[in-house]
């Protein structure tokens, strides 16, 4: 006698597949949520480390602003911190107008500048003259065209 093999499963729901369901749903509306929120993230701290930045340049801005003011006797190191001070309010009112503008590269290249210009004062500072004044000999100069002169005569 032939028998009858019975080949269907009979699908049955119960709480094992509604949970299996329920993690997969949630699986994948975690995986839509993570695509969605990390590029939003990563563009909120790029804008949050681009301000802090803004900040510690300012900072460190106004430092090297406050440490330019020198009033001293020596006239070179005095001139020399009078070009400083003109740069850096040259460089403020640059950055009064355009500082919400700059990009990170730009602000670093800023700093750089900024750093130079403090290290600069500190060593003025210091008593260290950026440039160096030179005394000219001119007698050598004076004694060849006096005796060229007597000479002549």
């Amino acid at each position: 006698m032939a028998e009858k093999i019975i080949q269907s499963a009979h699908f049955k729901r119960n709480t094992l597949t509604g949970l299996a369901i329920t993690l997969f749903c949630a699986i994948i509306l975690s995986e839509v949520f993570l695509a969605v929120s990390i590029p939003w993230y990563l563009r909120r701290e790029d804008a949050m480390a681009l301000e802090v930045l803004r900040i510690k340049m300012r900072n460190s801005f106004d430092g090297a602003r406050a440490r330019a003011a020198y009033r001293g006797r020596d006239e070179v190191r005095e001139s020399e911190m009078r070009l400083l001070r003109w740069a850096l309010d040259s460089m403020a009112d640059y950055l009064r107008e355009n500082i919400a503008y700059l990009d990170a590269a730009e602000l670093k290249s800023l700093q750089g500048k900024i750093d130079a210009i403090r290290k600069i004062t500190e060593e003025l500072h210091r008593g260290q003259a950026y440039s160096r004044e030179q005394k000219l000999d001119t007698s050598l100069y004076l004694n060849g065209l006096l005796s060229q002169k007597g000479k002549k005569k």
